[in-house]
Order: C-alpha cells, then structure tokens, then sequence
C-alpha cells in the first residue's frame, strides 16, 4: 500500500502548480539551451591579412569587384579607380581599354548610384579607350531600357562618347547607321512618314512619343543627344584651300602622278563588292561626311527625320527647342 500511494503523489506533482514567492524567479526547466553566449567574427576590410597592399594589386582587386552581386562594393570600387586614375592619368596598372571592358556593363545597372559614378569613371579616363563597338552596343542597350532612368544614364554615356571620341564613334562598324535608327525607332519617326508628318498610326506627338519614352524629361534629352549626333555626323571636313597648290608643287613636273600609282591600302576595290557577301548597310564602316550622308538618304532616314522633326517643332516649349536644334544638323544634308 505504501508504494501505491508513493507511486500517486509522484503523479500528481506533475499537476500541481508551483507557487512562487513575490521577486523570486522561476526555476529553469532541466532541458533548457543556454543562449547567453555571442557569436565572434574577425572582418578584413580588404579581404586580406596584410597591412599593406600593393598598388597593382589592389587596383586589380577593386576593379574584378564591378562585377560583385552587392551594389556598395560595386559602388565604392567604380570610386576607388576613379581616384585612381584621376591620380595616375595614363600610367594605370591596366589599360583604359581594361578597364573599359570590365566596367562597361553597369551601363544597365539598376542602381542610380552605381550608374553615377561609372560615367565619373569614364570622365577620368585617360588615353586610349580601345575599339567602341562594344560599348556603344551596351549605350543602345541602355537608351531602349525599359527604365527611364537608365535610358538618360545611356544618354549621358553617349553624350560623353560625342564629345571626347567623336571619330572613333561615327567611323567603328555600325556606329552610324545602328545609332540613328536607335534614335528612330525610340522617337517613332518611321513607317512612311509623310510631308505632313502623318503615319498609318496618326501623326506623331510629343504626349505619344513621351508615353513610350517615360516622360518629357527623357524626349527633350534625347533629341538633343540626336541633335549632337546628326550634328557630328553630317558636318563636312573643312576644306584647305591651299591643298591643291602643295599637291601641283609635290608632283612638279608631273601631273595628277599619285592618282595613277599601285594603291598602297589594303583591298582597294573592296567598295565594289565584286566577291563579298551581301551589303549589310547597318554594320558598314562610313569614314567621312559625304558617305554618311549618302547611305543616310538611301536608306530613307533624312526624309522621316525631316517630317518627325516638323512634327516636333509644333510642340513647342523645351520640346519645340529640342527639336529645332535637331532640325538645325539636318540642314547640314540639304546643304550638299
């Protein structure tokens, strides 16, 4: 009988409520974690034990971070090299063409701040920047973003492009017949545009152009980056009057010797296209003024951009204004 009522209290204290005194605390249950401690971690701010770095070595080391899933190390390298090269001026560990390259593809990053400082970047950059066909191929990317604030980044990318690197834009593969029809298309001045400017959509409109661009803001900027552009592009070499003079004296006696000597370039009869594969008008190289004219008629661009721009002008305001420097470069077409 004693061990069955033993057996029973000890049941039943698992059913009793303890009571406690006032300010006492309650006891801990015999199965409880202790979490008293904390966690410890040593951080390296560059990622490396020592104290001094070598300067290649970080330049290096920032510039492979562009391409870092985390927007602040993104950000903070494009500011590292840009004092870098703003100190070294051409003597970087890498060349501007490096960097170029490997910086190139932010153009279409999302963060504003990111965006920012790559376009300082390429404002402290001295030297030769290399070929531009791949970074005009990420500018067009960028100025047919689905963001308006990366199509106005792009803008100011392009923009940078015109001024410091004028030639090598307007005469790599594809740069002015790819560039005007990006410009085209963004502005809706295709698809049979007529002398009055009507198309089988309606005539065209900045509140219509403005709703696929993002906003007024965005459609005055491009038209004065095409306005830039055009500009560049069409304006004629000026002529040395004293040219024709030095050639007679350089030949005399002879005449016109150098028109009749083997070429000395490379394939100089390639214009033909006797054995080539067939024209690709967009990717072609134009050299000069007059080709860039010629192909931007016959391809029909000059007369859509006339009726688009008249267009425009009607709008007036920041638009209209816009507008009319763009219509000022194409005068340089109807001058010829």
């Amino acid at each position: 009988m004693g061990s069955s009522t033993k057996k029973k209290k000890e049941k039943a204290k698992d059913f009793q409520k303890t009571k406690l005194k006032v300010g006492k605390a309650r006891p801990k249950n015999t199965n409880a974690t202790d979490t008293s401690f904390a966690a410890k971690s040593i951080v390296f701010k560059q990622q490396s034990v020592s104290e001094t770095r070598d300067a290649t070595a970080l330049f290096n080391h920032n510039l492979s971070l562009l391409s870092s899933k985390t927007e602040p190390q993104r950000r903070d390298a494009l500011q590292y090299l840009t004092t870098a090269c703003q100190v070294a001026g051409e003597e970087l560990p890498q060349p501007a063409s490096a960097v170029i390259s490997k910086a190139q593809p932010l153009i279409l990053d999302g963060s504003n701040g990111v965006r920012q400082q790559l376009l300082k970047l390429f404002k402290a950059l001295q030297g030769d920047i290399g070929p531009l066909e791949q970074l005009l191929l990420y500018t067009r990317a960028g100025m047919t973003h689905l963001s308006t604030e990366i199509r106005l980044s792009a803008l100011a990318v392009l923009d940078w492009l015109l001024r410091t690197q004028t030639d090598a834009v307007l005469t790599c593969p594809g740069g002015w017949i790819k560039t005007t029809k990006t410009f085209q298309n963004l502005l809706s001045w295709q698809g049979g545009l007529s002398s009055t400017g009507a198309t089988m959509n309606g005539k065209w409109s900045a509140t219509k152009a403005a709703t696929s661009l993002g906003n007024n803001k965005l459609l005055v900027q491009q038209l004065n980056s095409l306005a830039t552009f055009l500009t560049a592009g069409l304006t004629p070499e000026p002529v040395d009057p004293d040219a024709a003079g030095r050639r007679a004296a350089d030949l005399f006696p002879l005449w016109h010797t150098d028109a009749h000597v083997l070429p000395k370039g490379s394939n100089p009869f390639g214009y033909l296209n006797l054995f080539g594969a067939p024209r690709d008008a967009e990717s072609e190289v134009y050299d000069d003024a007059e080709s860039r004219y010629e192909i931007f008629g016959e391809l029909g661009l000059l007369a859509d951009f006339q009726a688009g721009v008249k267009e425009a002008k009607k709008e007036g305001g920041e638009v209209g204004r816009a507008a009319a420097l763009v219509d000022k470069a194409l005068r340089l077409a109807d001058d010829r």
